[in-house]
């Protein structure tokens, strides 16, 4: 007859955290919660675990008491915690968990251990301490391993991050410099031959038309810099480097494109 353990509940930053300490002092954590906590499908991770030569080892089925009555669930042992949480890839994940899986995997491993702490340096009879084992000293070895790889993980991918938002703030100044380079073109090319171009207000309306077309690419897509792609269009097709030196002749069939864009794309949605 297997032993029914009794759970523990672990809070951690708003999530509760359930736990169980098999006889041998082995702690496990109900993998479930885990999923559920950070919004991640269990079956899933199942599969992905059961693949994986180590973490296999650690996911076992235990017998625990519940609301309900003792019931089979499965748990992840401790020491693998941290293995588990660093497969994880926070880009994968739900906006919203990403700052949570980043505390889970710097911190969760170290306070489930805190918790069970007590429980494991006292002996179950009497006020002695009891010895460790040699296992009992390779999984703690691990968990303080596993807790420094994860943060020079969370470390790297904060200078990465760093290192984005620089290049899209340079990416940001030279749009801007490309653009004001532009208008002063467009400036010198009007007082040389006036009236060859577009009126200011044609240009207007032109401009508009981009802005309603990127703002509803944008809807559809917000990955990408739809001003930018459609202008790079407009001018590779009608062989102008700004929209404000088109040519009259020109502008019928701009204003005819940007709009057959449009509708192309919402009969295509």
């Amino acid at each position: 007859m297997s032993v029914i353990l009794p759970q523990r509940v672990v809070p951690f930053y708003g999530d509760d955290i359930n736990a169980v300490q098999q006889v041998d002092g082995a702690i496990y954590v109900l993998f479930a919660r885990l999923c559920e906590n950070l919004g991640v499908a269990r079956n899933m991770q199942v599969r992905r675990m059961q693949t994986h030569d180590v973490l296999r080892e650690g996911l076992v089925a235990i017998t625990v008491q519940t609301e309900g009555g003792p019931q089979d669930a499965q748990c992840l042992r401790l020491d693998l915690l941290p293995l588990w949480l660093t497969s994880i890839q926070a880009g994968r994940v739900k906006p919203e968990v990403r700052e949570k899986l980043l505390r889970y995997q710097r911190e969760a491993a170290a306070v489930l251990w805190q918790a069970f702490k007590p429980q494991i340096l006292v002996m179950d009879a009497g006020d002695e301490l009891a010895p460790s084992t040699d296992a009992e000293l390779v999984q703690l070895q691990q968990i303080v391993d596993m807790g420094r790889a994860i943060t020079q993980m969370a470390q790297e991918q904060i200078e990465q991050r760093r290192r984005m938002d620089s290049a899209a703030r340079l990416v940001r100044g030279l749009q801007t410099d490309v653009v004001d380079i532009q208008v002063r073109l467009g400036v010198l090319e009007d007082k040389v031959n006036p009236a060859t171009y577009i009126t200011d207000v044609q240009a207007a309306e032109v401009s508009g038309k981009v802005k309603a077309l990127a703002e509803w690419l944008t809807k559809r897509d917000p990955s990408k810099n739809h001003y930018q792609g459609i202008y790079t269009e407009l001018y590779r097709r009608f062989n102008v480097s700004g929209y404000k030196f088109l040519r009259h002749e020109q502008y019928e069939d701009v204003v005819t494109f940007l709009d057959a864009w449009r509708a192309a794309g919402e009969s295509g949605a």
